[in-house]
């Protein structure tokens, strides 16, 4: 059997490798939330480390899930834009979603992980080695076809709130009649984190509403809580997630929302 090797990465960096074991697990089911065979092929190579927890693993997949048919709505409803995915770790949602998804898609993450989706991830998507704080993947996007739909996957929400109100704002500037879609952490949901998964990184800013973010420059389309995801997706999940998200709820889960947003253009 070949030995997996263990990528040297940085603690944001690393915050990859928990989604990626969650979603391979995810995978191997007979009845999966997500079916992410390209995690197979990832966790084949690399040694992801210890698996997440039942609810950090639940939660990951929810997320996944919501955004991919946030995903294809946009797709719908914009065949021939561009979806721009903020620190996709080692995922393949362009690849996954194949017809369902549009025209043009930027990965953006930075280089550690970027570096290992050259290796095992070639797919259609353009890569951007670097920091969402960046502008680069900015410039790139606002050459290919609008309108364009940022995804973040906890990302934004490890960002400092600034930095954060900086990609906004440039993103209404340079891609008019972007849309935005993000999961979101109350103070209580940031908390519980700290001391697990995120325990090595600062969550610098929290959101107890979505529609806080409103004076931002966005302006919310669609919210949902992780553990109730829209009906359109709830109906897709198996029975035992559907039950479990029931269950974590009101502890485990509580506090993380994931939203949509409209980019309100300067």
């Amino acid at each position: 059997m070949t030995q997996r090797r263990r990528p040297r990465l940085h603690a944001l960096e690393a915050t990859s490798l928990p989604a990626a074991h969650a979603r391979a697990r995810d995978a191997r089911r007979r009845h999966p939330v997500v079916g992410d065979h390209a995690a197979v092929v990832v966790a084949e190579d690399l040694d992801l480390g210890s698996a997440p927890g039942r609810a950090d693993t639940l939660s990951t997949l929810l997320r996944v899930a919501v955004f991919d048919e946030w995903v294809r709505e946009f797709a719908r409803r914009h065949p021939g834009g561009t979806v721009v995915e903020l620190g996709p770790g080692l995922g393949d949602r362009a690849g996954r979603l194949g017809d369902e998804g549009p025209a043009h898609w930027v990965d953006v993450e930075l280089p550690g992980v970027a570096e290992l989706r050259r290796e095992l991830l070639a797919g259609p998507a353009h890569l951007v080695a670097g920091s969402a704080l960046d502008e680069d993947w900015l410039e790139l996007a606002r050459d290919l076809p609008g309108p364009h739909l940022v995804v973040s996957d906890r990302v934004l929400t490890l960002l400092p709130e600034q930095g954060v109100q900086r990609i906004v704002f440039t993103a209404a500037r340079m891609l008019p009649g972007a849309e935005l879609v993000t999961d979101l952490l109350s103070r209580g949901a940031a908390g519980r984190l700290a001391a697990g998964p995120l325990r090595e990184l600062e969550v610098d800013w929290t959101c107890e509403d979505p529609r806080e973010l409103e004076p931002w420059g966005l302006r919310l389309a669609a919210s949902c809580d992780a553990a109730s995801p829209p009906a359109e997706v709830a109906a897709r999940l198996p029975r035992a997630s559907r039950a479990l998200a029931a269950a974590l709820r009101a502890t485990a889960l509580r506090g993380e929302r994931l939203a949509r947003y409209e980019i309100v253009p300067v």
